[in-house]
């Protein structure tokens, strides 16, 4: 499953959602996880209300996207977000997007929580039915 994270510099979650610019792109998976690319947004972001906005822009960037992890995120766009599909996780700024990867795999080897079970076995599925993702 493609996982998410708000990162101006890839290695910590260093911006919220709606003033980052990258994003940190992941495949996780039961065997483990590794790093796939940095997505970022085109030079010029139209403002909100515009054509959908900046959010349209970075929900377009995170399309396939199953979870995005990010310090902050104001309430519109958390709903919008959750609209496209994608489980947000919002997490102390300054986390290590290594080190939530991490416990991801701990949650999932010891007792996988229910939300991350649920994002798996969607993202399984999409697959299987040739399917990308919202």
């Amino acid at each position: 499953m493609r996982v998410a994270f708000a990162s101006m510099k890839g290695k910590y979650l260093d911006c919220g959602f709606e003033d980052c610019f990258s994003f940190s792109l992941f495949d996780f998976t039961a065997e483990g996880y590794r790093w796939l690319e940095t997505l970022t947004l085109p030079g010029a972001v139209p403002p909100d209300g515009e054509g959908g906005g900046a959010v349209a822009v970075r929900l377009r960037l995170l399309k396939g996207c199953r979870l995005l992890f990010a310090a902050e995120i104001g309430n519109e766009a958390a709903r919008r977000v959750a609209k496209a599909g994608i489980m947000l996780l919002e997490t102390e700024p300054g986390a290590e997007v290594i080190g939530q990867l991490d416990k991801m795999q701990t949650m999932l080897k010891e007792r996988p929580p229910l939300w991350l079970a649920r994002a798996l076995l969607r993202s399984a599925m999409e697959e299987e039915n040739g399917e990308e993702g919202i």
